[in-house]
This record gives C-alpha cells, sequence and structure tokens, in this order.
C-alpha cells in the first residue's frame, strides 16, 4: 500500500497565461500603431479579398447547380419525374445564391425590378 510520503510532485508552469498577454498586446500594438495610418486602406484590402473569396465560392455554385439541373433534366427525361423536379430545383436554387454572391446588383434587379443602391445604407 503506497504512502503519501511516496507521491510524486509535479509542478507545471502556466504558459497559457503568458501567450495571452503576448496577443492582447500584439492587438493593442496594431490598434494603436497600424490602424490610424493605414485603417482605411486595411478595410478596402480586406474588402477586395472577401470579394474574391465571394466569387470564387459563386463561381463552384454556379457550376455545380448547372450540372445537377442538367442532371436533374437528363432523370425527368428518363422516366422518374419526382427526383428529377427535386435534383432541378436544387440546381435551380444553388445556382441562384452562386449568383448572388458573385453579383449581388444582378439578382437584386432580376428579383424587385429596381437597381441595388450602391454605397452605405
Amino acid at each position: 500500500m503506497p504512502y503519501k510520503s511516496d507521491a510524486i510532485i509535479i509542478k507545471e508552469e502556466n504558459k497559457k497565461s503568458s501567450m495571452i498577454f503576448w496577443v492582447f498586446f500584439g492587438i493593442l500594438g496594431f490598434l494603436v500603431i497600424y490602424f490610424p495610418f493605414f485603417g482605411s486602406n486595411l478595410r478596402f484590402q480586406t474588402g477586395t479579398m472577401l470579394s474574391k473569396v465571394f466569387t470564387t465560392v459563386g463561381t463552384v455554385l454556379v457550376t455545380f447547380g448547372a450540372l445537377l439541373f442538367v442532371w436533374g433534366l437528363f432523370t425527368l427525361f428518363c422516366g422518374k419525374s419526382g427526383s428529377g423536379v427535386k435534383v432541378m430545383i436544387l440546381g435551380f436554387v444553388m445556382m441562384f445564391l452562386g449568383g448572388y454572391f458573385i453579383n449581388p446588383a444582378l439578382v437584386g434587379v432580376g428579383s424587385t425590378g429596381k437597381e441595388v443602391p450602391k454605397g452605405y445604407h
């Protein structure tokens, strides 16, 4: 039977608080030094990067949506009307969402008839 005097005590250092400290001061330094001089430029760079991401996602959605739409059309003509219509509707929804990701103004014109206002609302 082990005794309390035979126990091994391991003391671990707390490195997590040190990392949080450096992250906090890194964010604070960014806000104090970089942001006042280059903040508006950073906003446009972030917008450009996100625009490329949304355009890529939209292109992928439109491509897969078109493939699903054609697949559903072939399935519809081959005799399985229920599943063909479901796949066609899914393809159409994917193409609509992809079009919205690529250019929201064109989707707004198509759905409301009026052009989407530019700038901040």
